[in-house]
């Protein structure tokens, strides 16, 4: 029963969802007196309200869940992302007649081995299943508060299969950022340069439109939708102002898009300037790595300013830090240079050899082979010592 006892004023009341709203209160001193409104909410809220069939269809179900994410504010790039997802993949699977109280966690396993078999031979990937299998939980989800359904079939699903393997992002170096653009000429290298120096999603810099840079308080606007800080203001950095005023040159006569066709009209796709610098260079990148680029630099900072994680996510136009974090990984020289303060602190040589049997005269080390297990000089190595163990357990 979701009555509880709230601990800042010691009142009894209840929080119950329905439909798709929160009803919270406390102001009784008693549990039974909290149990009893509760009781009486549960029957008002049942006279007033109807009660959504429970022989719903899946494909029914799932433009009601959608209803409910526009109502409840979710953006406009992630309902487009649930609505491709389901008509795409998921309706076709369980069909879109099928009730959405007779899909067990049976059929929902069947589903991930499909896509498995998918991911075998390298057409998608685990983090693409993750996300089907969290837009149908989020539907059940969603089911189960609006009352359709009693019993959710995804508590029953092992999702651990398809748990995507955690990888450590390998950023790009200035220098092969300026290989890239070395291959690069006129419009095509100030779009790669554009990334560059602001951090834009691809589909932001391709929607960018000259009302919104302001060259006299050297100010560009990004207008994103993805989040709710993607609307951002960024100061223009030299090069970002040279590539604008380069770039002018361009500008159609409409004055509307900043990269745009020869009628003036928006380009929506640049896979061949990627696909052009890969061919030439050997170096894979796409605009995220720009993006992930623009953010380690900005992050990691140099000599003489390092700006805070708060400033970085605004320029980013994130919502949250957390997915600020994911972006500082940082250079590899940066992340060298942070780890041999140890060694400036404490007067370590960086002449030190990590091979095997090799003595280093400054520290005075003995050598010998495998210096790290020999007892005279690592008495607590990692193998087990006949010291440690009980005499009747002693090898022999």
């Amino acid at each position: 029963m979701p009555v509880n006892k709230r601990k800042d004023t010691g009142k009894w009341g209840y929080r119950h969802y329905y439909h798709g709203r929160n009803y919270r209160k406390h102001e009784w001193d008693t549990k039974e007196e909290a149990e009893l409104a509760f009781y009486e909410l549960q029957g008002k809220l049942r006279r007033e309200i109807s009660i959504i069939d429970s022989n719903i269809s899946l494909v029914e179900a799932v433009n009601e869940y959608l209803l409910y994410s526009k109502r409840v504010n979710k953006g406009d790039w992630r309902l487009k992302a649930i609505m491709s997802n389901f008509r795409s993949f998921i309706i076709p699977f369980f069909s879109a007649d099928r009730k959405l109280k007779n899909i067990t966690h049976l059929d929902i396993d069947s589903f991930i081995d499909n896509q498995l078999l998918r991911h075998t031979k390298k057409e998608i990937t685990k983090y693409t299943i993750k996300h089907y299998v969290t837009d149908i939980s989020a539907l059940f989800n969603w089911a189960i508060r609006e009352e359709i359904l009693t019993v959710n079939p995804m508590r029953k699903v092992n999702t651990r299969r398809i748990r995507p393997e955690k990888i450590i992002k390998e950023g790009h170096t200035p220098v092969e950022i300026k290989i890239c653009e070395s291959v690069l000429a006129g419009e095509e290298l100030l779009f790669l340069r554009f990334l560059k120096f602001t951090g834009a999603r691809l589909t932001e810099a391709l929607s960018q439109k000259w009302p919104d840079i302001d060259f006299i308080n050297r100010e560009v606007i990004i207008r994103g939708t993805k989040t709710e800080e993607s609307l951002r203001k960024i100061d223009m950095s030299e090069g970002l102002f040279n590539t604008l005023k380069e770039l002018v040159k361009y500008k159609h006569e409409s004055g509307q898009y900043l990269f745009h066709h020869e009628d003036g009209s928006r380009i929506k796709r640049r896979d061949k300037i990627f696909k052009k610098i890969t061919e030439k260079t050997g170096i894979k990148i796409t605009a995220k790595s720009l993006r992930d680029y623009f953010c380690s630099i900005v992050g990691t900072g140099d000599d003489k300013y390092t700006p805070d994680i708060v400033t970085a996510s605004k320029l980013m136009g994130h919502t949250d830090l957390k997915t600020t974090q994911k972006y500082l990984f940082s250079l590899k020289d940066s992340r060298i240079q942070a780890v041999k303060i140890f060694d400036r602190i404490e007067g370590i040589s960086t002449k030190v050899s990590t091979g095997q049997g090799v003595e280093v005269a400054e520290h005075g080390a003995k050598p010998c082979i495998n210096w790290w297990r020999c007892r005279d000089s690592n008495p607590g190595h990692c193998e087990y010592e006949s010291h440690a163990l009980p005499p009747e357990l002693h090898r022999r």
